[in-house]
């Protein structure tokens, strides 16, 4: 049984032996992961571009259509177009983290390099820490709008009626 040594900068001291190895398994499964990881990131890149087109069309249609013969407030589709186009521009750093994730990827498992292995690794930690913290802002939004609807609703002179 072999053991690591650690020194004092956390940085731990390996022989050869202990060495991380990819096996073939291993690779097949990450390079097979990375297919999917790909096609997900292209579909998110669609995504993006059809919140964009409809956050446009929104933005044009608000400023074209006057408040009389709008059935939609032109304030509420600004708002909406604006929205759009917010929720487009949050999902463009993960997608370009995605991309590089898949290539870093690759070329570790092709050449076998430490530094391209570490980056993909880098690229990843990025990756969920993006949709940790963008999760936790969801969160705290919609309760902020939950609580916010709901004292709305309760000032409402129709709602006590």
């Amino acid at each position: 049984m072999e053991e690591n040594n650690i020194t004092s900068q956390g940085e731990v001291n390996q022989t050869p032996e202990s060495l991380l190895r990819v096996s073939p398994k291993m690779k097949e499964s990450l390079l097979s992961s990375m297919n999917w990881i790909q096609f997900f990131v292209i579909l998110c890149c669609f995504a993006v571009v059809i919140l964009a087109i409809i956050a446009i069309v929104m933005l044009a249609m608000s400023s074209f259509f006057p408040v009389a013969e709008a059935e939609m407030s032109p304030l509420i589709m600004l708002g909406m177009g604006l929205l759009y186009l917010i929720i487009g521009v949050v999902y463009v750093y993960p997608i370009v983290k995605g991309f590089k994730l898949i290539d870093h990827t690759r070329k570790a498992l092709r050449a076998g390099t430490n530094s391209d292995f570490e980056a993909s690794a880098d690229d990843l930690h990025s990756i969920m820490k993006y949709c940790g913290w963008l999760t936790i802002i969801s969160f705290v939004l919609y309760i902020i709008f939950m609580i916010a609807i709901v004292v709305i609703a309760a000032m409402s002179p129709s709602f006590l009626s």
